[in-house]
């Protein structure tokens, strides 16, 4: 059926075009913006745009900021996690939830660290993955691969961030409503 239209079938016609053959790349746009928020992110892990020099003398600073910044994420895991896990209402819910986001905590962890967190406990995979950064922060190179290696494992620890505050939200709306 050559000259028809693509027929969107979902609320993803990116997908809908995949499915039926066709190639389907990011926009230019979307692209650039990629482009520039990975710029943006490796130049203020380096030096906010800083000589080397002055990142090498910067340097215990921005560890000692970095580290800051693992440790809040990583309680804000916690308490998230262990209010979610005292939970005495709406039991299913929070099982489903907590379920989600130990997934997601494992899931992180093991891309992270290269081990498979199926049989540890929560805090365990957390503890690697805290450990997994704190070694990459404090490890004594400092070049383009260990930059992204710790931008990419602050965002997996974000996200669990993220996702543990959203479980939390939402088993509330669920109690409240």
């Amino acid at each position: 059926m050559k000259g028809d239209p693509l027929r969107v079938t979902s609320l993803n016609p990116v997908r809908d075009a995949k499915t039926i053959g066709h190639d389907v790349g990011m926009s230019r746009v979307a692209l650039e913006a990629q482009n520039s928020a990975l710029r943006h992110r490796f130049v203020r892990l380096l030096a906010d745009g800083e000589s080397v020099a002055i990142a090498e003398g910067e340097r215990e600073n921005r560890i000692t900021q970095l580290r800051a910044q693992l440790k809040w994420a990583c309680d804000g895991i916690v308490d998230d996690i262990v209010t979610l896990e005292a939970a005495k209402d709406g039991l299913e819910h929070r099982d489903k939830l907590l379920r989600e986001t130990l997934d997601e905590l494992s899931t992180m962890a093991e891309l992270s660290t290269g081990n498979a967190f199926t049989t540890a406990t929560w805090r365990q995979a957390l503890d690697a993955l805290h450990s997994y950064v704190e070694k990459l922060i404090t490890g004594p190179a400092i070049d383009a691969m260990i930059l992204a290696d710790i931008d990419l494992a602050l965002e997996r620890i974000e996200h669990i961030e993220k996702t543990a505050g959203q479980a939390i939200r939402s088993h509330l709306g669920y109690l409240n409503a």
